[in-house]
């Protein structure tokens, strides 16, 4: 009960401190210019006819599925979705999929692709399996803080992930949610040097990156399903995992941690496709409203991480779970560790150097 009421406590915090941005001014007003670059379903674009105009009172049926709690998380974006839908394109019913009831990432991104999910909001991880180049936000230590994550989105050059996801996955990208920076948290010791990275066994999700990132750590990476993450630990099938505050907390994963470090290692989030053949089936007004409301719930989302980040930490640290951050000496071994996953995903995808060297 006490654990529970922590988490209540935390998500609360987050949300109140997101209020409070927002009666202040602070929360960006502009929309996300990724999703301006990435959609690609417009008469200009295709070279096809657009859609009539939708007669009054028609509807669209849009599902949308995503792996995690209605309340935090991609979650948050979702509702701010909806309450954007609302009172801007109200012709627009969203049928919400969440907390994984369509499956795992995986299978939710290939359903997107043969049309029996119309939205789906996938960690770039997965969707990097399938076209290459949005992987280079995945690159360990590619941003150092949340405001070079949104200059990179905002960036021109991100166009060329956007169009690899059409060609090569056959889906239209629209916008990015964020996970936020990624932790290690472990049940075997505080982890300050390499040295406590050697041996680790570590669960990453099922992606190249963060597979090859801890081999160049020295740990033995173990790819495991999310959702047996928490007996994992308990029973101690891995020393240790890597992923966000939030999710420690939204997963519960405290009761079952003893330390976490702030690594920073990799900045995770989600990218919003919708399946070509659904979106050419909305009307051109219809598309327009609907890609400007992705556009700032990604904005409201990313900013709403940031918050909740924060909160979580500090319901991390009360409960009992032992906290450190990085020294700059340790931060740059990191660095160094890393460097060779850079030179092997350079030469297995040789475009992503440009698009790396552009980013930072």
């Amino acid at each position: 009960m006490k654990n529970q009421m922590k988490k209540i406590v935390c998500v609360a915090l987050a949300a109140a401190m997101t209020l409070s941005m927002t009666a202040c001014g602070s929360k960006p007003k502009e929309a996300d210019p990724a999703p301006s670059q990435e959609a690609s379903g417009t008469e200009e674009e295709t070279g096809t006819e657009a859609p009539a105009p939708a007669a009054d009172g028609e509807t669209y049926t849009i599902s949308i599925a995503h792996n995690q709690t209605p309340d935090t998380g991609y979650g948050v974006g979702v509702a701010k979705l909806k309450e954007l839908l609302a009172e801007k394109e109200p012709r627009i019913q969203l049928e919400v999929f969440d907390n994984g009831v369509l499956g795992n990432e995986r299978d939710v991104f290939e359903g997107n692709q043969l049309g029996t999910v119309d939205v789906a909001i996938t960690s770039i991880g997965v969707v990097s399996n399938f076209a290459p180049l949005p992987g280079v936000m995945n690159l360990p230590f590619m941003f150092k803080d949340f405001e070079s994550v949104e200059a990179a989105i905002e960036s021109d050059a991100m166009k060329a992930a956007w169009d690899q996801i059409e060609t090569d996955a056959g889906l239209i990208a629209l916008g990015v949610y964020s996970q936020g920076f990624r932790h290690v948290v472990s049940n075997k010791s505080a982890i300050t040097s390499l040295d406590d990275m050697k041996g680790l066994k570590v669960r990453v999700p099922e992606s190249d990156l963060y597979i090859s990132t801890f081999n160049a750590l020295g740990a033995s990476p173990t790819p495991i399903a999310w959702g047996e993450m928490y007996t994992s630990m308990q029973t101690g099938v891995v020393d240790a995992f890597e992923n966000t505050p939030v999710n420690v907390i939204q997963y519960n994963l405290n009761e079952v941690s003893k330390y976490e470090t702030a690594t920073n290692h990799i900045w995770d989030g989600a990218i919003i496709t919708i399946n070509p053949d659904v979106w050419a089936g909305l009307p051109e007004d219809v598309q327009k409203n609907f890609l400007e409301c992705i556009k700032e719930s990604a904005v409201y989302q990313r900013a709403d991480i940031n918050t909740a980040a924060e909160a979580c930490i500090q319901t991390v640290k009360d409960s009992g779970v032992e906290y450190a951050e990085v020294s700059d000496e340790f931060h740059n071994q990191l660095v160094e560790a890393v460097s060779v996953v850079y030179d092997d995903f350079y030469a297995k995808y040789p475009e992503a150097k440009t698009l790396a060297e552009a980013l930072q």
